[in-house]
């Protein structure tokens, strides 16, 4: 190891480091950096959505809304053949509630409505959605739960490339500085070699983050048993089962929101789930002043037919291996900077887009490194070779 931290070039497992990292690169490269580009705009995906969609920004503040069971019949009333899935309210007193339905033919639909004067202001199904598109691209590579199987070794290719790029990056004690050097003014080939090097040490951490509680979301299954044993606690994460179903005797909507708010003082409401299907809960999730994620973390689940409280899952009070797994989303996608400020949930955002970027840029710089390097040589030789083996034109006499 003191032979690689002084003079690494000589070291022969650096040689094959490189070669993993080179190979990796050029044939999972191109994936990677699809998977990247579409993550960077997802980023963003909820301000856009609420850009291109009218009625989904900002509404007019009345003293007092209408009740959740108010808005769902008006809802209803304009889609009576969806089945109603849920409701949120995660944007602020001035933005329109959200209520998402599912279409007798599957169809995703969310329908926007103002909760003071119960006027639809907006609509959109997100089957033809083109953030959507985005999303499914990044997630699941267009190809369902197998393409998000696949997603899983994309994930892992780019720590591959972020931990074998930083040995191959590592220049030796006696030179580490020239590790952080840009030579300005220098020929392209050296600039894009610098560009190539500063990207990969300035964004691998960042980058393995994102990668690391990526591959979650394709190993769910993995990752919750390595967390439940090296934490020595158990993963709760999903809802408990409800014996009961809704009923006429079964409290309202805005009861359950004034229950599920009283069982966890300080947190407000943010949205509730509607039980669709025998066994499920009234789950009302709710979001505290300084959050890890813009929707909260917190959940609590009734029982449908009487209101009874089920269990009251609070972030705070989770096991160790639980919130390890509630974190995956909110670290993912960089939408936790509210825990600090306004200022910083944006800051982190704009930071994960400039990660999400550096992968491409990688890509990029590393590809012209190995046509400087190799292809262009193998280029010249066969072009120098193709001129001399061509036969020299003789003047008639």
């Amino acid at each position: 190891m003191s032979g690689f931290l002084r003079t690494p070039r000589a070291v022969l497992w650096r040689g094959w480091l490189f070669q993993v990292h080179l190979w990796l690169a050029l044939l999972l490269g191109p994936v990677l950096t699809v998977v990247c580009l579409t993550g960077s705009i997802v980023v963003f995906r909820y301000e856009l959505n609420r850009m291109t969609v009218n009625g989904t920004a900002y509404v007019t503040p009345a003293d007092k809304r209408l009740s959740i069971d108010e808005l769902s019949r008006r809802v209803q009333a304009a889609r009576p053949k969806d089945q109603l899935s849920s409701a949120s309210w995660d944007g602020g007193k001035d933005t329109g509630f959200n209520f998402w339905t599912r279409s007798p033919e599957g169809h995703r639909i969310h329908t926007f409505i103002n909760p003071y004067t119960g006027e639809i202001i907006g609509q959109e199904n997100y089957q033809n959605k083109w953030m959507q598109w985005f999303y499914e691209l990044h997630a699941n590579l267009l190809m369902g739960p197998t393409g998000m199987w696949l997603n899983g070794f994309v994930a892992l290719t780019a720590v591959i490339l972020s931990i074998t790029g930083l040995i191959v990056w590592w220049p030796g004690l006696p030179r580490w500085r020239t590790g952080f050097q840009y030579l300005w003014g220098a020929r392209w080939q050296r600039q894009n070699y610098d560009w190539h090097k500063l990207v990969g040490f300035y964004s691998s951490i960042g980058v393995m983050v994102i990668a690391i509680t990526g591959a979650y979301f394709s190993f769910p299954d993995l990752y919750k048993q390595v967390f439940s044993q090296t934490t020595g606690s158990k993963v709760e994460t999903t809802g408990p089962r409800a014996k009961t179903v809704l009923g006429p005797s079964s409290p309202t909507f805005e009861e359950f929101v004034s229950r599920a708010e009283a069982a966890q003082p300080g947190a407000r409401f943010v949205s509730m789930s509607f039980p669709r299907r025998a066994g499920d809960t009234v789950s009302v999730r709710t979001k505290e002043e300084y959050d890890w994620h813009r929707i909260g973390l917190n959940h609590v689940y009734f029982e449908p037919g009487d209101g009874r409280l089920i269990r009251s899952a609070r972030f705070e009070s989770q096991s160790a291996a639980s919130k390890a797994v509630l974190l995956m989303y909110p670290l993912h996608f960089g939408r936790f900077g509210g825990l600090w400020s306004p200022f910083w949930f944006y800051a982190v955002m704009v930071l994960y887009v400039l990660l999400g970027l550096a992968p491409p840029a990688l890509m990029v710089t590393g590809t012209l490194m190995y046509w400087n390097r190799v292809l262009s040589k193998k280029w010249n030789k066969r072009r120098a070779a193709r001129v001399y083996a061509e036969p020299v034109a003789t003047e008639g006499i």
